[in-house]
């Protein structure tokens, strides 16, 4: 049999191999079908992926409410199901598909996003929650409130190791996603995956600040020897950067978690001092009169809070013959979310305190209906203590009280400084520091601070906003930022006929006006290159303090007038990243350390 072969082999009809039979259009096809088909398989798993993420998010949520309530049980339920969740996308989200499509131009940054989430969300619901989660019973809000005077330090000490590790857990997932810029992603994961960044990113707001007070409260509150602290009530009715002049004060005590408050006290009992306290800084003598250092009504004429605790516990150390370990400050709004938390109480004269009232009450009624320094005393210092009472024996809502804390704390009405160097690194970086932003890397800070300068409780009745903008980015990454602040009073037209308590006498602004000092601060090593009050071109002075450059403006208000203080400045040679601004907490509720759009980036 004579058997004949293809191609070559044969010496009959020469035929052509079949792969040159195969035409270029046609490898476009098959091409183009397998990608086809690819695509139809990463857009199924996408799909699946984004449920799962989805049902993730949610579960994280309930998750997070029943730790905060103790719910250990349902708590341990849901880990469950949320595991099950991110196990699942994270394996949709896995393999040589995955591997290549985040190598394809633009399209590849939708997958490395998904595939980034994925794999954080399974990596702390795997390895940062079981802990918390297994002791869930103890890691809840009650944890760090007082019961019946006394903070259970014991169970801080306890949890604290879960806490910290599920707290460095999320930061490092919030910087891996931090990264991903959500805006520039498709439209069909988008929604999840900038809803899951957004969780994380305050579920490690809030792991942070609990892993700092699981760090400090035991040696803060007495745990190895007794503890006191410097509580001053500021008074935002005469406006100070801080807030307001601090016209009350009161001695707190912390032995064993055990809390008390001794002596309290006012300006009347701390006058001022005929020497400085502590010695200004040449910075300082550039911008503030010595009554920063001789008056505790002025100790906060400066924003920085450390300062001006470190001024005040050293008038308090030589005025009274008491030594602190520390101060806080908070205001009567501060006080007033306190109170939504706790319910209303009753004050020395019969007045009930409550949230709605607390403001108009401490700002501004006591004044009108006291004509006696003593008095007036009297009421404030009975309030301090009436709320620092009820906040100490856990009465009320444990959640809706540290909810108002961690409120106060983000506007800059809640600070705190320690004495103790180790304790003050941790504070440091938290809302509760109210530091003033030095040199902060490529981030420029940005400030305006308002003063009284006439003795007057008028700013009960003053209205101010500020905006501020990163205008252009000039040559060699400099920001030029500007803000425009919006001061108006909202005084009575006959405010003239107020209490002098009020008004003040009339020694430095006609009664029923106001005199409020604007100081703008620059970026660290920054500069101010316009300031303008009405659109009129004032003289910028040559202030300095910390690296930062001061201009100041002084304005008078009468009822009902407005004026606009405007600033124009640049930022320090390569601070490009966002900006970000402080300013003095008034009397309505406000963000403060806003964060602004950088032009540069």
């Amino acid at each position: 049999m004579r058997i004949q072969f293809p191609g070559p082999l044969s010496r009959g009809r020469h035929h052509r191999p079949w792969y040159r039979r195969i035409t270029g259009g046609q490898v476009a096809v098959a091409v183009g079908a397998v990608m086809c088909v690819l695509g139809i398989v990463f857009a199924f798993q996408a799909s699946q992926a984004s449920s799962s993420l989805r049902l993730a998010s949610n579960q994280a949520q309930v998750l997070q409410t029943q730790i905060v309530a103790g719910d250990e049980e349902g708590a341990k339920a849901t880990l469950s199901g949320l595991q099950e969740s991110t196990d699942r996308a994270r394996a949709k989200t896995d393999g040589p598909l995955w591997a290549l499509g985040a190598k394809v131009p633009y399209f590849g940054k939708n997958v490395s996003a998904v595939r980034t989430v994925a794999v954080v969300a399974d990596d702390l619901a795997t390895d940062a929650m079981p802990p918390l989660v297994n002791l869930s019973a103890q890691v809840n809000l009650n944890a760090f409130s007082p019961r019946d005077g006394k903070v259970d330090l014991a169970t801080i000490k306890k949890i604290r190791p879960s806490v910290i590790a599920a707290a460095d857990a999320l930061t490092q997932a919030d910087d891996k996603l931090s990264g991903i810029d959500v805006s520039s992603l498709l439209v069909p994961i988008r929604g999840p995956v900038g809803t899951i960044q957004f969780k994380i990113a305050s579920a490690q707001s809030a792991a942070v600040t609990s892993r700092s007070a699981a760090r400090l409260m035991p040696s803060m509150l007495g745990a190895k020897s007794t503890r006191r602290y410097l509580l001053l009530i500021q008074n935002n009715a005469e406006v100070r950067p801080t807030g307001g002049i601090a016209g009350s004060f009161a001695i707190l005590k912390a032995s064993k978690g055990r809390l008390s408050m001794g002596k309290q006290g006012s300006i009347q009992d701390l006058p001022r001092f005929k020497n400085p306290v502590v010695r200004m800084t040449a910075d300082e003598k550039s911008v503030f009169s010595d009554n920063l250092v001789t008056d505790i009504r002025d100790v906060n004429t400066t924003p920085s809070f450390p300062r001006s605790a470190e001024i005040a516990r050293a008038m308090v150390e030589k005025g009274l013959d008491v030594d602190v370990d520390g101060v806080i400050s908070v205001d009567p709004i501060a006080l007033s979310y306190i109170l939504a938390g706790t319910g209303p109480v009753q004050l020395s004269d019969g007045t009930t305190l409550d949230q709605s009232n607390a403001v108009s009450v401490l700002l501004n009624g006591i004044y009108a209906r006291y004509q006696d320094n003593d008095k007036q005393d009297d009421v404030f210092q009975s309030a301090a203590r009436k709320i620092f009472d009820v906040v100490k024996s856990g009465r009320g809502d444990s959640r809706a009280v540290i909810s108002a804390l961690v409120s106060a704390a983000n506007e800059n009405r809640l600070t705190v400084w320690s004495s103790h160097e180790t304790e003050q690194k941790e504070i440091a970086p938290t809302g509760l520091a109210g530091v003033v932003g030095g040199d902060d890397g490529d981030r420029p800070h940005v400030g305006v601070y308002l003063s009284d300068s006439a003795s007057t409780k008028m700013e009960y009745y003053l209205g101010y906003t500020t905006l501020v903008s990163s205008g252009r980015c000039l040559p060699g990454d400099i920001q030029e930022l500007s803000t425009s602040t919006e001061l108006i009073s909202n005084a009575p037209t006959d405010a003239a006929k107020l209490s002098k308590f009020i008004t003040g006498d009339g020694t430095f602004t006609p009664r029923g006006t106001m005199r409020i000092t604007v100081r703008v601060y620059s970026p660290f090593e920054g500069g101010i290159t316009d300031l303008r009050v009405d659109g009129d071109q004032r003289a910028v002075s040559a202030g300095r303090v910390d690296g930062r450059n001061i201009a100041t403006a002084t304005v008078t208000l009468k009822p009902g007038q407005k004026h606009t203080v405007t600033a124009t400045m640049i930022a320090a040679r390569g601070q490009r990243g966002d900006a970000v601004f402080s300013t003095t907490p008034g009397i309505e509720s406000s963000p403060n350390d806003v964060v602004v759009k950088s032009a540069c980036s």
